[in-house]
């Protein structure tokens, strides 16, 4: 489903930024996507019933999403009729990803052994914004106990570690070699 995700994400990305209309486009859809996240197997249900045919589908996303945007609509019409609705996250996720490239920004997860204050994740941002090069950074600082001291920063696929347990596992590794 990653590569139909992908296409299908690519299509109403394009279509939202040629209609100049790409952040109210990623409005509506992170609202849907939040809406049926928790529905999602229902939605896939949906798909795989033999009892509902095109038509059903159909009629049930023109009124659960009556007021969503014309492309929006459009796509989840299409969705329907393919039987795709149970992977609107999928999509949603790839067309966010789309977005973030186009807008220069990244999701970034901090752990460390306590809660950062303000201050210091300002700090970190600005330095995961110099090695990065993106422009603006939505960071969630989670609380890990197992790294001992310091840090570890996840952004996209890139991992800065700084923590203690990694410093430990380098350490131990190199004795290793020694050996």
């Amino acid at each position: 489903m990653a590569k139909i995700a992908k296409k299908y994400a690519k299509a109403l990305f394009d279509t939202a930024k040629d209609a100049d209309n790409l952040d109210v486009m990623y409005d509506e859809f992170s609202t849907i996507n939040e809406a049926v996240q928790s529905e999602s197997e229902k939605l896939q249900a949906l798909d795989a019933d033999p009892q509902k045919d095109v038509e059903q589908r159909r009629r049930f996303v023109s009124i659960v999403f009556s007021h969503t945007n014309q492309y929006l609509q459009n796509m989840l019409t299409i969705l329907a009729s393919n039987r795709h609705l149970g992977h609107v996250h999928e999509i949603y996720s790839e067309f966010e990803t789309l977005y973030n490239q186009q807008h220069n920004q990244d999701y970034a997860v901090i752990e460390s052994v306590y809660p950062l204050s303000e201050d210091e994740l300002s700090s970190i941002d600005n330095i995961i914004k110099a090695r990065t090069k993106l422009s603006k950074i939505m960071i969630t600082n989670k609380i890990n106990p197992e790294l001992i001291g310091g840090i570890r920063v996840k952004v996209g696929t890139k991992v800065m570690d700084a923590s203690i347990k990694n410093d430990l596992a380098q350490l131990e590794r190199q004795f290793i070699r020694v050996k």
